[in-house]
């Protein structure tokens, strides 16, 4: 299975957020994404996340808040507005591993999620 995942550059106010909405929707109706483990849950699940959903203030506290924001989002989207915000510099170790844990749950999860990345143009 191949991923769906997207990125979508804009200025504000050009719907990005609306339209990785519908994407996800469409995509969930056609269905390209699956609930994970046989789950019953039904509907569409949109999840935003920032920054501050997912990179920790210590040592092993991000891959967990990562991981937890992941598993709210399966079975629809997760949205990262202002993706570029997640690394702040080259020293930023915990948002190099929130970057490192996110990539791998795209991979182990490519049929039950979309992650969708927004960045202003």
């Amino acid at each position: 299975m191949w991923g769906l995942h997207m990125r979508f550059l804009g200025n504000p106010g050009t719907g990005k957020t609306v339209v990785a909405r519908l994407v996800g929707e469409l995509l969930l109706t056609m269905g390209a994404i699956t609930p994970k483990d046989n789950s019953t849950e039904e509907g569409f699940k949109f999840k935003e996340a920032s920054r501050a959903d997912l990179v920790g203030e210590y040592v092993g506290a991000t891959a967990l808040k990562v991981q937890k924001v992941v598993q709210e989002a399966m079975g629809g989207v997760l949205f990262i507005d202002e993706a570029y915000a997640l690394v702040q510099g080259s020293r930023d170790s915990y948002g190099v591993e929130a970057v490192d844990t996110l990539i791998k749950e795209m991979e182990d999860n490519r049929a039950h999620l979309i992650v969708t990345l927004t960045a202003v143009q």
